[in-house]
């Protein structure tokens, strides 16, 4: 493992350890799922692209279908 020392913005800070909070994780790990996700699947030829590829309609209905039929939280509405 290597550490990695960043200078953020407070707000982005307070974000990000408001997202591991409601993920149930660390901001270590919150933190190396996105780099991994921006930098190191597309430097392996896993683009969103073949990554959608791989998924299929049906998987996604089932999974929608557990989706409430309720109005968007406040500030996630269009």
């Amino acid at each position: 493992m290597t550490t990695l020392r960043a200078s953020i913005p407070d707000d982005l800070h307070e974000a990000v350890l408001a997202q591991a909070e409601r993920e149930h994780i660390s901001v270590d790990a919150l933190i190396s799922r996105t780099l991994r996700a921006t930098v190191a699947l597309p430097l392996l030829g896993l683009t969103v692209e073949k990554r959608a590829a791989q998924g299929n309609w049906q998987d996604f209905d089932r999974i929608m279908e557990q989706v409430p039929d309720a109005p968007p939280v406040p500030g996630d509405e269009r």
